[in-house]
């Protein structure tokens, strides 16, 4: 049965989608889209059974003209049923599934991420963004350098809404993450961990969320949140994050952008 705590972040989170980005269709729809217009996300939607299909093949086909990436964030609590199947009937494609790990925030759970000190950085120049960039290259990363170019354009719009953490052994850049704070909000959101294959195993994924978390509790944040891959869930459940709810991205790749640009897909 979930906690009390649990069902009020839950109903927390889901405000927080609805007001993340644009609304459409009357608010049953909320999506955001990327500093360059190069990516839009559906973070939010509420749509009758009969109707998800039309507004489906309606957000497929603007994305078609716009030529743009299209991620529909799907929760296993959304609405409706059909939900799923009507999106990869439509042409998108599931990826990994994700645990929302969730952390109430304070002193005491910060506690629980102490250990080594690393030489810790948070980026506030676009042109350090190139030891992110090479962290994401080594470990697998496709998108790099629209990513790049993302971040980039973040820091310059807004940058009270992100922060750049880079881990330092040797003045080599190996392990950073992210911090997504939205304006009046009381939640924080944690992404972007990643860190060299031979560096692993020795504390700076721990070492970078404890000095996140202590950004959030800086910014009077309540709540911390991370999409969490299994390896990931691992450390933070150990650590005092609980299990919310599991999450999984679909993706519609225009054909419009497939021929002149799968780099950046």
């Amino acid at each position: 049965m979930e906690s009390m705590i649990a069902v009020d972040f839950l109903a927390k989170l889901d405000s927080e989608r609805r007001k993340a980005g644009e609304s459409f269709l009357q608010g049953t729809l909320v999506k955001e889209y990327s500093a360059d217009g190069l990516e839009c996300t559906v973070v939010y939607s509420h749509c009758t059974s009969d109707e998800i299909r039309q507004v489906i093949q309606k957000e497929a086909s603007v994305a078609e003209t716009s030529k743009y990436v299209l991620e529909w964030k799907f929760y296993d609590h959304d609405t409706p049923d059909n939900l799923k199947r009507e999106l990869v009937l439509a042409g998108f494609e599931p990826s990994l599934r994700e645990s929302v790990m969730f952390l109430r925030l304070s002193n005491s759970a910060l506690g629980a991420f102490d250990g080594p000190a690393y030489d810790i950085r948070r980026i506030r120049d676009p042109k350090h963004l190139a030891d992110v960039a090479a962290i994401s290259h080594e470990v697998g990363r496709s998108n790099v350098a629209d990513e790049t170019r993302r971040l980039g354009l973040m820091l310059e719009k807004s940058p009270q809404s992100i922060g750049i953490y880079v881990a330092y052994i040797d003045s080599e850049a190996v392990a950073c993450g992210r911090l997504h704070i939205n304006e009046n909000s009381e939640i924080a959101e944690l992404s972007g961990g990643r860190t060299k294959t031979k560096h692993r195993k020795h504390g700076l994924y721990r070492a970078l969320v404890r000095i996140r978390l202590m950004e959030a509790i800086r910014r009077s944040c309540k709540y911390a949140f991370v999409d969490a891959l299994p390896t990931s869930e691992a450390i933070l459940n150990k650590r005092g994050f609980e299990f919310l709810v599991q999450t999984q991205p679909f993706l519609y790749r225009p054909k419009s952008v497939k021929g002149e640009s799968l780099a950046r897909l």
